[in-house]
């Protein structure tokens, strides 16, 4: 269910606040209606009906439960990009190493407990990057590249998300658990700040520097993956993600046209309503086989619409 929530009471507890919180299922995404003379909240995003006496069973399962809230540290994406312009400019004008960013994403993964977990996965890649390498000499084709890099992953970090790997002119990346419905929004927000910040930002510094613009690709699924050791102590060794939900990242980052962000089902259906009214159904190719798990439904593919 996606719910508002209405603070009741506000309890000051010295080193910590509580808070008292009313729930209902939000208004613009639940609609309550008598279905077959039972009563009960429509979804209009997933058209499902969900009676009354179901929802009264499920709730006092939540008592007790955790609430997790892992907000972005970036509130304003138009905000932040502007200010990273001059410092992208001192980068790539006076080649100025100005960044304090250290991913950690291998010592998260060193800290998990448990092998298996859940995590949405942002796969994005550069489109016409062979061209360009081939227009351009290697230092500025290095540099262009080194800067991508460079400020993408510092957008992952700051939407609680880690990078996984770089793949040459690509990014895997990925935002874990355990706010679940929180991990597919910040991961959505993630993407669609890229998309604002290349096109405003860096294309402007390139543009500048008499350089051809970025365009980009964007894939986000959600689901399962195994935390693997890749590797041999003799030589090197490294913590990466292993499953299907990292695969279908990729397809779906390759069905995406220029300058497009595409999403898998799992990950549209479970962020807030906020952020599923901004993607549209996507028409799949005749040759796209992946199916929904444990059905023979094609596993559908939602386009951000702006």
């Amino acid at each position: 269910m996606d719910w508002k929530m209405k603070v009741i009471e506000e309890i000051d507890k010295g080193d910590h606040t509580s808070f008292r919180v009313e729930l209902i299922p939000h208004p613009d995404r639940y609609e309550l209606k008598t279905i077959d003379g039972k009563q009960g909240y429509w979804d209009k995003f997933d058209k499902l009906f969900i009676p009354l006496d179901v929802l009264k069973e499920s709730v006092p399962q939540m008592e007790g439960l955790p609430i997790f809230y892992s907000p972005p540290e970036i509130k304003n994406i138009e905000n932040y990009t502007w200010n990273r312009i001059e410092e992208m400019k001192n980068y790539f004008e006076k080649e100025a190493e100005s960044y304090a960013f250290k991913d950690k994403s291998e010592d998260f993964l060193e800290s998990l407990s448990k092998d298996k977990m859940r995590f949405v996965i942002l796969s994005i890649d550069l489109k016409g990057s062979t061209k360009m390498s081939q227009q351009l000499s290697v230092e500025d084709t290095s540099k262009i590249i080194a800067l991508f890099s460079k400020e993408i992953s510092q957008l992952v970090y700051y939407f609680n998300g880690y990078v996984l790997k770089y793949l040459g002119d690509g990014i895997i990346a990925y935002f874990p658990e355990p706010n679940f419905i929180g991990m597919n929004d910040n991961a959505i927000d993630c993407a669609t700040s890229i998309k604002y910040f290349i096109l405003n930002g860096l294309n402007k510094v390139l543009d500048e520097n008499n350089l051809p613009p970025l365009n980009f690709r964007i894939g986000l699924d959600s689901g399962e993956a195994m935390v693997v050791t890749i590797g041999s102590k003799v030589s090197k060794m490294h913590k990466d993600l292993i499953g299907q939900t990292i695969n279908l990242a990729t397809k779906i980052q390759s069905l995406a046209g220029t300058n497009q962000i595409l999403a898998g089902e799992v990950t549209i259906q479970n962020a807030h309503y906020t952020r599923r009214k901004l993607f549209e159904s996507f028409k799949l190719p005749g040759n796209w086989n992946y199916l929904k798990y444990g059905t023979t439904d094609k596993y559908q593919v939602y386009a951000f619409k702006y």
